[in-house]
């Protein structure tokens, strides 16, 4: 189960450590699940519990510091990272190994072959038909 502290959690710890500080001290040894613990190593267990925490919370607050600091960053990046790929396709037009190289890869329109253009008016002819005539001539 991960580690998700909440402040009824951290409360408990600590009232835990109170309690023990203020009515266990005098006890040499208290036994619990059959083992023996000072007072002092039962006010540790909670301590290491509440330590854990703040780490936690400090990673938490590190992490979302270090995302908003990405997420600027990036944005910043693509706005000139557009501008600059106009500035490579400009520079470079024609140059296919240049521009591969700078990662662009042109896109190139597909020539459509006769095959494909003759469906494509036999398609309008029936859209024609279909519509009674309606539509270019």
């Amino acid at each position: 189960m991960p580690f998700v502290p909440n402040q009824t959690h951290l409360n408990v710890d600590h009232a835990r450590i109170a309690g023990v500080k203020a009515h266990c001290m005098q006890e040499a040894s208290i036994r619990i699940g059959g083992v023996g613990y000072a007072p002092a190593e039962i006010i540790q267990v909670y301590q290491d519990d509440l330590d854990a925490a703040e780490q936690v919370a400090q990673a938490k607050s590190a992490l979302k510091g270090a995302l908003s600091r990405a997420g600027r960053i990036r944005a910043s990046t693509q706005a000139f990272d557009a501008t600059f790929k106009c500035w490579i396709e400009g520079s470079y037009a024609g140059q296919l190994a240049v521009l591969d190289d700078f990662g662009l890869v042109l896109k190139t329109r597909a020539t459509p072959s006769a095959e494909t253009k003759a469906k494509a008016a036999e398609k309008a002819q029936i859209t024609k038909a279909a519509r009674y005539g309606a539509g270019k001539t």
